[in-house]
């Protein structure tokens, strides 16, 4: 496998002045419950630090009432049927679907409204155990999948998860999989990022990393430039964060804010 470095990641370009927030995305992220409502947040910040004009975290009216905005930059958009759902992600440029979220018949609905759509999507989380529950019948050309080796071996359940990852991948999917290093895979395609440490081996990580990823989506990344930048970066902005308050400390929340370091290094020659 190769091993991939900054040469192979594609920088945000240079912001032009004549632009506005609707240039840079609007994202939209599923996630959140009862216990797990800081889930989805982190994920809507870190896709705002990463670039995005504009994010919105879409909650069940159950869970609507419940939720604290921890950011008030974040929207919060309600439903109360798939028909609602269908017109949150009208003109939304990506969408993140599983941080937080449980297991139910709503979101298994949902989940199969985000495949026939052809919004990029992310999938995370407990979004995987939705995905499976829901079976393989979808093509998969606008999803990026970020499995961590436990929800892996859920997710794939074979003997030998190369082969699942190649059926995902044959479906059209790009599978970022995460652990002590991160293995991105499409078809034809695989690449290793090994820039982590283990303090980021703490709850929350791996949900900046999928709001980072969906951010990349929404500002017109392709899925496999999307995967590796935002791996790239997440790695990148976990070392920073470790420099800042130390490998014991780190917490999700300094990572998102080291991205803009991680931004400003990653266009430094």
């Amino acid at each position: 496998m190769k091993k991939l470095t900054k040469n192979d990641v594609v920088p945000l370009a240079k912001r032009q002045k004549e632009t506005n927030k609707y240039d840079y995305g609007h994202v939209v992220i599923f996630g959140g419950s009862i216990g797990f409502f800081g889930a989805p947040a982190l994920s809507a910040l870190s896709a705002y630090r990463m670039g995005s004009g504009l994010v919105s975290i879409a909650l069940e009216e159950d869970d609507y009432v419940l939720y604290v905005n921890l950011n008030p930059e974040v929207m919060v958009k309600r439903f109360i049927d798939v028909e609602e759902v269908t017109k949150i992600i009208q003109n939304k440029d990506a969408i993140l679907f599983g941080p937080g979220l449980e297991e139910n018949v709503m979101n298994e609905k949902i989940l199969r409204v985000l495949l026939d759509a052809d919004c990029p999507l992310v999938i995370d989380a407990n979004g995987l155990t939705i995905l499976k529950k829901i079976g393989f019948d979808h093509r998969l050309n606008h999803v990026i999948l970020t499995p961590h080796m436990g929800e892996a071996k859920k997710l794939l359940s074979t003997d030998s998860p190369q082969q699942k990852i190649n059926l995902l991948t044959d479906l059209g999917a790009t599978v970022v999989l995460k652990d002590a290093v991160t293995n991105i895979y499409q078809k034809d395609f695989s690449g290793q990022f090994d820039y982590g440490t283990p303090s980021m081996a703490k709850g929350g990580s791996g949900d900046v990393l999928a709001g980072i990823i969906t951010s990349l989506l929404g500002q017109k990344y392709s899925l496999l430039d999307a995967a590796k930048y935002g791996v790239y970066i997440h790695q990148l902005a976990g070392q920073i964060a470790t420099h800042r308050v130390g490998e014991h400390s780190l917490m999700a929340s300094d990572i998102i804010t080291a991205i803009g370091e991680a931004l400003q290094r990653s266009v430094e020659e």
